[in-house]
């Protein structure tokens, strides 16, 4: 069963995504760094069947924002735990972590003891003085998106150091690890929640690597429970915690999961507050709470939404590749006069499909579908942006479109030239991802890589955009590339005749194939409703706005 997905807007105007997965007492369960709530999975799935277990990204990672504070320390990252605790109403509960997690936890019992009941460590780092200088000035490598694809390069080269050696930027003798590495697969995710903290999963690490570990411990009213298997790489420190403080006990496990899992599960049982909980409770606790961003739990899996601005309702859908952060710019300008609802299509970006849901254009429809009720917007106006037309025709009832730079339906065999993105030991898809970024934003199509194809890209590249499209299209991962193919297959020529009276298109102007789109809009759809428009999007924008008004 996948777990429920909420982003609960705390009373300071912080976002914090909620992954909660099963039913009975509650259990806050906190993720290591650079990773983001879906590595406590593996741990939820066991525990599901005795708890309600409630991840949380920490902010800066996954879809948690970052904290406000430029040094945002270990006290801070266990403050917004106590929030969340409070405004879902849990009471006093048990509070697990894992390595960064850890530490929060201490933090959090330390706190607000009529909170947290036990706090269960699963690996806590005690380290000398010396080894948290060298790790505060060596180990956070600054995360900069580069036009040459180098950060393609280096994330890999990080995350397959991380199974090798630890610290991961001493790879030697004295440092290599006794076990792993893990699968591929593994590998990617780590990958995946690093791109999704970008520079701030710096600040998290620092925190933690600033903290004082072992001083709090002799300080808790709580019970604490250092649990650490052998193949962790925290495994050696736990001797160091011996003698720490009355409320202190140790568990050194074999590396076997299932002694690992029954061993958190009798500790978490001990403490366990009296209250039963079933995750969609929680969720509609946690809903209560909403704020701009939010997560709507369709039946073909959780879909990433975003609602900006008041008055008449406009739904923006996304080109592909890319994800709604694609539509900033058009956002910031729209809000003033619109309620802007802006949807991540499932199965990309943000919104990965559910494993039972079948990768089709039926799945993403009905996820965009039941996303729009959830947000009151259906019906609305949809700006529907390249690819994402046949979505936008499909939709329940005859919203009004405008297509946005259809240009799938003019490219034949577009579906052909998309990039293998399977994970690679040698890292090459991430730099085909990276590729297929930055050529799209250059040539059009983007494998027609020949000068005099040149879009109409103005005089500078913008280097972030760029990395946020490579962000979406490693996040899309296979499914996405499946899910692409449908879009640029789907024509939706002989559907154009019946939806000519709410449809309009518009054409970038200056782009190679301007003149193709306007020659198969144009049998269909009368000319007033053919525009040409800039693409910059501070250009493209105003123009929007006024044909929405």
């Amino acid at each position: 069963m996948a777990p429920l997905q909420s982003i609960i807007r705390l009373p300071d105007g912080l976002h914090v995504r909620l992954q909660v997965l099963g039913q009975g007492p509650a259990v806050i369960l906190c993720h290591e760094s650079p990773r983001s709530s879906s590595a406590l999975l593996v741990l939820a799935m066991r525990l599901q069947h005795r708890f309600s277990c409630i991840m949380l990204d920490t902010p800066g990672f996954g879809l948690s924002d970052p904290l406000p504070m430029s040094r945002p320390e270990v006290p801070d990252f266990a403050g917004v735990v106590l929030n969340v605790i409070k405004a879902l109403g849990l009471g006093r509960v048990p509070v697990y972590g894992t390595h960064t997690g850890a530490a929060i936890a201490v933090e959090a019992a330390l706190q607000a003891p009529d909170q947290v009941s036990t706090a269960i460590l699963d690996g806590y780092a005690i380290f000398t003085e010396v080894e948290r200088d060298q790790f505060l000035v060596s180990y956070l490598h600054p995360f900069r998106p580069a036009m040459d694809g180098s950060l393609a390069a280096w994330l890999w080269s990080r995350v397959r150091d991380q199974f090798t050696a630890f610290p991961w930027n001493q790879v030697g003798d004295g440092s290599k690890l006794g076990f792993g590495p893990p699968p591929l697969s593994a590998m990617q995710k780590v990958v995946e929640d690093l791109l999704l903290a970008g520079d701030a999963y710096r600040a998290g690490y620092s925190a933690a690597f600033r903290y004082d570990h072992f001083a709090p411990l002799a300080k808790l009213l709580c019970p604490v429970y250092i649990v650490t298997r052998e193949d962790d790489l925290l495994f050696a420190h736990m001797e160091r915690a011996r003698g720490s403080g009355d409320k202190v006990n140790l568990f050194a496990l074999s590396p076997d999961r299932d002694i690992w899992g029954d061993t958190i599960g009798r500790l978490i049982t001990d403490h366990a507050g009296p209250e039963t909980l079933s995750a969609q409770k929680i969720i509609i606790r946690a809903e209560k709470h909403s704020g701009a961003r939010r997560i709507v739990n369709t039946t073909v899996g959780p879909v990433v939404i975003r609602i900006d601005g008041e008055g008449d309702t406009v739904v923006l859908l996304h080109d592909v590749p890319g994800d709604m952060a694609d539509l900033d710019h058009l956002t910031n300008r729209l809000r003033r006069s619109h309620r802007v609802v802006r949807v991540n299509l499932p199965g990309f970006g943000l919104s990965p499909l559910a494993k039972d849901a079948p990768v089709s254009m039926a799945s993403i429809v009905r996820g965009v579908d039941e996303s729009l009720v959830a947000a009151g917007a259906t019906n609305a106006p949809v700006i529907a942006c390249g690819a994402s037309l046949p979505v936008a025709m499909q939709l329940a009832g005859d919203p009004q479109i405008t297509a946005l730079d259809p240009w799938p339906q003019v490219v034949q065999g577009a579906s052909e030239h998309l990039p293998d993105l399977a994970p690679r030991w040698d890292g090459s898809h991430l730099m085909a991802a990276f590729w297929w970024a930055r050529d799209y934003e250059i040539y059009k199509p983007w494998y027609n890589r020949v000068n005099t194809e040149l879009r109409s890209i103005g005089n500078e590249r913008d280097t972030d955009r760029i990395h946020l499209r490579f962000q979406a299209i490693v996040m899309a991962g296979e499914t996405g590339i499946r899910l692409t193919r449908l879009l640029y297959e789907t024509d939706v020529a002989c559907a154009l005749a019946g939806a000519a009276h709410r449809l309009r298109v518009l054409v970038t102007d200056g782009d190679p194939d301007s003149a193709a789109l306007v020659a198969w809009a144009t049998p269909h759809i009368d000319a007033d409703r053919i525009t040409p428009v800039p693409r910059p999007p501070e250009q493209l924008a105003p123009v929007l706005a006024d044909l929405l008004s």
